[in-house]
């Protein structure tokens, strides 16, 4: 509807500006003075970067002056049009903004500043799904931009998807590990997660979300301890102790920490490891704190070492014999069942400088430190003993279990070059199994550097082409755009499997389709895209969604016996899908013939799924269209009862509602069409000629009308003989009943001349009417003047209005003059063309005037271009009324132009020009030229 308002006041104008150039310089020639101002070849950019800079600076109005004129340039420039959004967004009217920054896309898809606005707008007007879809779109643009992927979270928990929310903050957490917004948001949906599981008693969810956490953030002491209650409020002490431990590794003088380890080996009576504990920590500071712990503890220490057992007595033979091989063996063994690591530690290392290195004590020594979990360290040892020690199986098994967990832990921080050395080592020196574990994880490290080459050969290498393969294989071809190798691919993998597995492969086959289908689209490759969707449907039956391609691509391409061939085919295996109802009823409606059967066909299935949003759009639509040709065909009263139901279902639908408004016009009840009318949102292009129609329908839901008209006319061979007709006029409208009252007064050289009308207008149905008017005059008008017409609208010609006519009038020489007539007018939108064929009977003579009457309107009836002629032996019936001349049994023609307009909701005028040319006598012509104005009044 935008389209069609647009195009016709594009060519109004045009039609106008020449016309108006031929007229006044016809009959009114005046001078003219044109302004000429020179654009610039990159006025465009120069506008957009005006109105950028002046929006920047928050002086919206001026920027939106200069929007205005460039958008009339040049209303197909994207950014126009997106900077057209930006202001409407800025001023929160999200339908228009949402109208300008869509338009934007449809003259530029790409355009990145649109897509981001249309983000806000939709946010902002609750459209939270269509908002996702926009940053999907600008994703595929810019996959890495953080705030998209965090705009996307926000909207998710706007929908109430929290867990969705959670799963794409740690997806997005891996993918920007150095983002500390990104890490410290997640960090903040762990802690209230796991307060809420810890307030709930789950244990055992508790205590894994606070291992994550203490993996996200390492260096929060808090996490620690936290996760340490946790573990002893599950009864795991052991596990409570070994991060105790790795708490006072990485805190060193943590009181909390050291009062977590002293509480421990006090439940154990440590008190050896206790002791010499808190003597560290004294010395590394917090004396006077663990001062008081340290004496506390001596006691009990001294009361415990009365019961003591013959661990004690070895640790003192070690104090005076630290190489004694016995008391160590026995004493290390016992600190290790004790979990006193430290104390494993210091004993250990007191013996290894008493008897000097060996691989025994060195392995001893990586026991102790993966015992308590220092990973750093355990790592640098086993390579240094395998160094050392290459042909011990178990540690050429430690070194690669050591190398594959480095390896993974690099793959975690997305450090592939560094992981890919490592692998390399474990496929070097690692088992059978190992090395095909470390090929899965060099695939995926290739992948993840995008070395899709080396990634293909690490699948050959494995030697047999399973489904499996196959699939990974598929995926490699698509991200490398080879889409024939891709697909074939996945289809020999599809092949292969039966059951669930095969149902679970064509998922994955359906999903990669989906987005090469969407790439060759966007190529504008809808040939190729077609052929892959042909495969898909042969694969995937269960599936509607490459049925759905199909149809959509079909119209595209322009193949419309294709579009009805999937939809068929789709209605038939899917037939509870709206969808392919709905496409069946849209090439249904091709055929105008079939409007009312495809309508109340969709409107059943609507009854039955009454909340269907894809239904109700279509039915709005079918309904919108099938109105308009009932308006058409002037079956306006139907259209109403289609536009209501359409309403019932779409009740905030602008465009039904204008639809309605138009059905109301065409049967006379302006009120009500200037009320539905009003709900069109016109472009900034079409606004003016919007509100001219509406001011029309205001004017025309008056009850009350006053005319003024002035008619000068002079002879082309006479300029003295000027002589004038004044007219005034009132209308009363009451419904299906017009009455008019007109005075006509004209003064001429022989006196003054009155004449008295009455007239009345009664539509009896919607395709009949009639009119009746009778006048008495006393000069140069006809004494008795009586005529009357009836209307009917006939199916001939896609609808005219017939008129079939009879008058009487007795002329000021007492002469009578008959008169029947036959007339038609055909209406459109933009034009009206009325012929009338007049017969008169005159002294006993048939005499005739053929004439017509083509309006062209430029907003609405009352704004409009005119254009009039006629031929004949006798003159066209205004002469006669007025009695201008005496042109009977002789040719007379005329032709003329003018022009109406609305100049307010209550004010019309008008202007015509005529010339007429008669055979005053054998051999000469006399010319008539008529100046007509008028200007009404509604009230």
């Amino acid at each position: 509807m935008a389209r069609h308002i647009k195009d016709i006041y594009i060519h109004s104008q045009n039609t106008l500006l020449k016309v108006l150039y031929i007229f006044l310089l016809v009959i009114v020639p005046y001078g003219i003075t044109v302004a000429q101002t020179l654009i610039p070849t990159d006025e465009k950019s120069n506008y957009a970067k005006q109105i950028k800079d002046l929006f920047d600076q928050s002086n919206w109005d001026a920027g939106k002056n200069i929007l205005d004129e460039g958008i009339e340039k040049y209303p197909k420039e994207s950014d126009l049009r997106m900077l057209a959004g930006k202001y409407y967004e800025h001023l929160k009217q999200h339908d228009k903004a949402r109208y300008e920054l869509n338009k934007a896309l449809e003259y530029n898809p790409n355009n990145v500043s649109a897509k981001e606005i249309l983000v806000n707008v939709e946010t902002e007007s609750g459209r939270y799904s269509s908002a996702i879809c926009y940053i999907n779109e600008l994703l595929e643009i810019t996959p890495y931009k953080p705030s998209l992927w965090q705009k996307k979270i926000q909207l998710y928990e706007f929908q109430g998807y929290t867990a969705d929310a959670n799963r794409l903050r740690k997806r997005i957490s891996t993918i920007y590990p150095n983002d500390s917004i990104i890490q410290k948001d997640l960090r903040y949906h762990i802690e209230l997660e796991t307060e809420a599981r810890r307030k709930d008693g789950k244990l055992d969810e508790t205590i894994s979300l606070s291992r994550e956490l203490v993996q996200q953030q390492p260096g929060n002491a808090e996490y620690y301890l936290d996760l340490i209650n946790d573990y002893l409020k599950a009864g795991d002490q052991n596990s409570a102790m070994i991060y105790t431990q790795r708490g006072l590794n990485k805190f060193p003088g943590n009181l909390s920490f050291i009062d977590k380890k002293t509480s421990f080996l006090a439940e154990q009576k440590c008190y050896s490891e206790l002791l010499s504990f808190l003597q560290q920590e004294m010395k590394k500071g917090n004396s006077a704190t663990l001062q008081q712990q340290y004496n506390y503890y001596l006691e009990e220490a001294a009361e415990e070492a009365r019961n003591n057992d013959p661990a004690t007595l070895y640790g003192r033979v070690l104090e005076h014999n630290p190489g004694n091989e016995e008391a160590f063996n026995y004493v290390f063994n016992s600190t290790m069942a004790n979990l006193q690591y430290e104390e494993a530690l210091n004993i250990l290392n007191r013996y290894k400088k008493a008897r000097g290195e060996s691989k025994a004590l060195t392995m001893k020594e990586l026991m102790v430190y993966n015992r308590m979990g220092n990973t750093a360290r355990v790592a640098a040892l086993t390579k240094q003993l395998f160094g050392k020690y290459p042909e011990d199986s178990s540690l050429r098994e430690a070194y690669v279990n050591i190398m594959l967990a480095d390896a993974k832990s690099k793959m975690a921080d997305n450090n592939y070059s560094e992981a890919i050395v490592s692998l390399n080592l474990v496929t070097q020196y690692g088992d059978e199994e190992t090395q095909k574990d470390a090929r899965h994880i060099l695939y995926n490290a290739y992948m993840g550097m995008g070395d899709y080459n080396n990634a293909l050969d690490i699948l050959k290498s494995q030697g047999t082409n399973g489904p499996d393969i196959l699939v990974k294989q598929a995926d490699i071809y698509y991200k490398q755009q080879r889409y024939p190798m891709a697909v074939s691919a996945y289809e020999q993998a599809i092949d292969m499997v039966n059951g669930e597995s095969k149902a679970k492969y064509i998922g994955g086959y359906s999903d990669m389709l989906t987005q090469i289908v969407k790439e060759l689209n966007e190529q504008y490759l809808f040939d190729d895209a077609m052929k892959y969707i042909e495969r898909w449907i042969t694969y995937d039956t269960s599936n509607p969604l490459p049925l759905h391609y199909a149809v959509n691509l079909s119209y595209i391409r322009k193949k419309i016996d294709d579009v009805q061939l999937y939809a068929e085919k789709g209605y038939t295996s899917f037939p509870d899908d709206i969808f392919f109802k709905v496409k069946l009823a849209e090439i249904k409606v091709r055929n105008t013939q079939l409007y009312a059967e495809t309508y109340n066909e969709v409107r059943e299935s609507l009854i039955k799924n009454p909340y269907h949003k894809d239904l109700i759009n279509a039915f709005a639509q079918l309904s919108e269209d099938y109105s308009k040709n009932l308006i058409k065909n002037k079956r306006s009263e139907e259209a109403l009862s289609v536009i209501d139901t359409a309403l019932y279902y779409s009740p905030a639908n602008k465009s039904l509602k204008y639809m309605k408004g138009l059905a109301l016009e065409s049967i006379h009840r302006f009120d009500s069409a200037y009320y539905y009318q009003s709900f069109y949102d016109p472009s900034a292009m079409e606004i003016g000629e919007f509100r001219q129609h509406l001011n029309y329908l205001k004017y025309k839901s008056y009850r009350n009308e006053v005319g003024i008209y002035y008619m000068r006319n002079s002879f082309g061979d006479d300029n003295n003989a000027v002589s004038s007709v004044a007219t005034i006029d009132y209308s009363l409208y009451t419904g299906t009943n017009t009455y008019v009252g007109r005075i006509n007064y004209t003064g001429r050289d022989s006196g003054k001349g009155i004449q008295v009308q009455g007239e009345w207008y009664r539509e009896w149905n919607q395709h009949t009417r009639s009119k009746i008017d009778v006048g008495f005059a006393n000069k140069f008008f006809p004494r008795i003047a009586l005529n009357t017409s009836i209307y009917r609208d006939l199916n001939i010609f896609s609808g005219i209005e017939a008129e079939f006519g009879a008058g009487y009038r007795k002329l000021e020489d007492k002469e009578s003059l008959s008169n029947a007539v036959i007339g038609i007018t055909k209406d459109t939108e933009s034009w009206r063309v009325n012929v009338r064929f007049n017969n008169f009977l005159f002294q006993r003579e048939w005499l005739y005037s053929l004439s017509a009457n083509v309006r062209y309107y430029l907003s609405s009836p009352k704004n409009y271009l005119t254009a009039v002629a006629s031929v004949g032996s006798s003159p066209d019936v205004d002469i006669i009324n007025y009695q201008l001349y005496n042109g009977f049994s002789v040719t007379n023609s005329m032709v003329g132009a003018g022009i109406g307009h609305m100049i307010t909701k209550t004010v019309s005028a008008g202007l015509l020009g005529t010339w007429y040319n008669f055979k005053a006598n054998d051999t000469n012509y006399r010319n008539l030229y008529n100046l007509n104005f008028n200007i009404n009044v509604a009230f």
